[in-house]
């Protein structure tokens, strides 16, 4: 696994906290800690059956030097899940992600950009990490199974609640460090947040329910940027919502794929197939 792939596969894992929540007092109902949160996420997230999920935002990808931000272009997100509950309540995921840049002013998928720190036009690489699996428990996301992935840590919760709106955030950190002693080392950190109905977390019959998503993230240029020796780093900022069929994508993010990943976006589903037997084989 090269460079890119690294650093594309930490940020698929995933997604940003929503700033200045209110905190309220919880009711013991409304304590939602444990396996009672896992359960709460991943029916708000995703869905206790093996149904396909997908997760759709829309940003924007930020250059931040000397703490000023600027932003440089668009970002439209799609990650397609189906998840598989374990008999000690945990939760194995099959996904992958597809992830476009596009124009600020027309929206359109971008192939050139015109690099405002160095003046050279950079070919634009766009983004597919997976299809792979990983195990979600009360602790987060599992890491990636790379020896370069080091000081990695995930967290899920703790929920946020106001009357009968949930907030759970989640997040991923960690240092990618290279075999070459010259290179740098990469720290990556990952935020984010879905929030829905708390009637809907809490109830147990219901297999799947309605979510909305916020991302953040912050890491260093894009690889393709060619900006390695130049100050700062990106921020990515995006909101969006799970979705559970194809026909609810947004035209402009099914343009995108079709032309850049076109057998991923056909069928998902049989994307995730090689994934999705390894986890049912290994039941």
């Amino acid at each position: 696994m090269n460079r890119r792939q690294i650093l594309q596969a930490l940020a698929g894992t995933g997604l940003a906290h929503a700033a200045n929540m209110v905190h309220a007092t919880a009711t013991p109902k409304q304590n939602l800690i444990g396996n009672n949160l896992l359960d709460a996420y991943v029916r708000l997230s995703g869905s206790f059956d093996d149904r396909l999920i997908i997760w759709w935002m829309d940003g924007k990808q930020y250059a931040v030097v000397n703490g000023k931000s600027q932003a440089l272009f668009g970002m439209k997100v799609g990650m397609f899940h189906r998840f598989f509950q374990q008999t000690d309540g945990n939760f194995k995921i099959a996904f992958f992600e597809l992830t476009y840049f596009t124009d600020l002013d027309s929206g359109l998928l971008l192939k050139e950009f015109n690099n405002p720190f160095t003046g050279k036009i950079n070919q634009v690489r766009h983004t597919r990490l997976g299809p792979e699996v990983r195990l979600l428990t009360t602790n987060g996301l599992s890491s990636p199974d790379n020896p370069m992935v080091q000081d990695y840590s995930s967290s899920l919760g703790p929920a946020r609640i106001i009357n009968n709106q949930v907030w759970i955030p989640t997040s991923v950190e960690a240092v990618i460090k290279f075999p070459k002693p010259t290179a740098p080392e990469i720290l990556l950190s990952i935020y984010t947040t879905i929030s829905g109905n708390l009637s809907d977390a809490l109830d147990s019959k219901k297999i799947s329910a309605p979510c909305s998503l916020a991302f953040s993230n912050t890491q260093p240029w894009i690889p393709w940027m060619g900006l390695e020796d130049h100050p700062g780093h990106m921020m990515g900022v995006a909101n969006g919502c799970k979705m559970e069929s194809m026909e609810e994508l947004p035209a402009d993010y099914l343009a995108c794929a079709r032309e850049v990943h076109p057998r991923y976006i056909s069928d998902p589903i049989a994307a995730l197939s090689k994934q999705t037997l390894l986890i049912t084989e290994n039941a």
